[in-house]
């Protein structure tokens, strides 16, 4: 009997180990990245992105409307959801979820939580648009609220949004945050000093450009989201039409330049601890059209991944 010998065209085999190795090599950068997960506000579902195939798969679990999103400590993930005025928490996996805070009678809380994060006390500091900024010690429901900024500093149209924690100089463990206005709109951010956080001071309000050789200074619009790296740089991202790019500051608050000249309806920003960074993307305002979706950039600005997805808002990274 004669065996045949199967030859198989040099080409078709060229083609089989690109894709070996672009499959492997995505694997591979994918081990590498955090643990990353987004809210959808449309249908409450908690997604992963599935890197292969560029896609959002979603958790288990079904929250109402969730915002902001935030892992936690012992790595649970903590989920603001505005419509039921409370945040939940639960694991990565998406199941045990339970109440942290919540707006009901009897309680020291009231509000709509909208974006959360972690201090460098393992505390947990949340934005309510129209109830100011509070914390919670440890992130454990057993403890309770504490409004920050006593009194009402915040004036009718003038509503806290996004917050970060500084990491670098002077003002390093001091929390920021940014303010939105109503039109004409002229957001800013604030500088709320540790320990006791309780203190509003005054520290970023422009940018620059150049202009015809010129030098001008532009009042920031709609500072939506603010993200802090590694070594401690400032981000800002704006979502007003004319002011849809990403700004860099010094720890100290001082521009440094535009980090990303051109993103569409930015809402979240996060970084992981090698430096890239994670960006959310979608709409605001209720006359805005839909769309958007996750975008990954890296230490230098350069856009390294899209993946498309309506209604997102918020991105958390889990780090070991």
């Amino acid at each position: 009997m004669v065996k045949r010998q199967i030859y198989i065209p040099s080409i078709v085999l060229l083609l089989i180990f690109s894709v070996l190795l672009v499959t492997v090599g995505l694997e591979v950068t994918a081990a590498d990245r955090p643990e990353i997960y987004l809210t959808n506000r449309s249908n409450g579902n908690v997604l992963k992105p599935y890197y292969q195939f560029l896609s959002l798969k979603p958790l288990t679990i079904s929250l109402e409307c969730p915002h902001g999103i935030a892992c936690g400590p012992g790595g649970l993930l903590y989920a603001a959801e505005p419509s039921k005025g409370r945040i939940v928490r639960f694991n990565q996996q998406g199941k045990y979820k339970e109440e942290v805070v919540v707006d009901e009678p009897n309680s020291v809380f009231s509000g709509r939580p909208l974006n959360l994060t972690f201090g460098p006390n393992g505390n947990l500091f949340f934005t309510t648009p129209n109830k100011g900024i509070w914390t919670l010690e440890d992130g454990d429901p057993r403890n309770k609220p504490e409004r920050l900024i006593k009194g009402k500093y915040f004036e009718a149209g003038k509503n806290p949004h996004d917050l970060a924690f500084l990491k670098a100089g002077e003002y390093s463990n001091d929390l920021i945050v940014s303010v939105l206005t109503d039109p004409p709109r002229k957001g800013y951010i604030l500088r709320i000093p540790a320990p006791d956080y309780n203190q509003a001071k005054p520290f970023i309000s422009e940018y620059s450009y150049e202009e015809m050789g010129n030098r001008v200074n532009q009042h920031l619009r709609v500072p939506i989201a603010l993200g802090v790296n590694a070594v401690g740089e400032i981000f800002i991202a704006g979502h007003e039409k004319r002011e849809n790019f990403i700004l860099r500051y010094a720890p100290n608050g001082e521009f440094i330049d535009v980090f990303v000249d051109s993103i569409v309806k930015p809402l979240d920003l996060n970084f992981a601890s090698g430096g890239k960074l994670y960006a959310t993307l979608g709409p605001l305002w209720p006359d805005e059209p839909e769309g958007g979706g996750l975008k990954v950039y890296s230490k230098s600005g350069e856009q390294e991944l899209y993946i498309p997805r309506s209604n997102i808002w918020g991105v958390a990274l889990c780090e070991k």
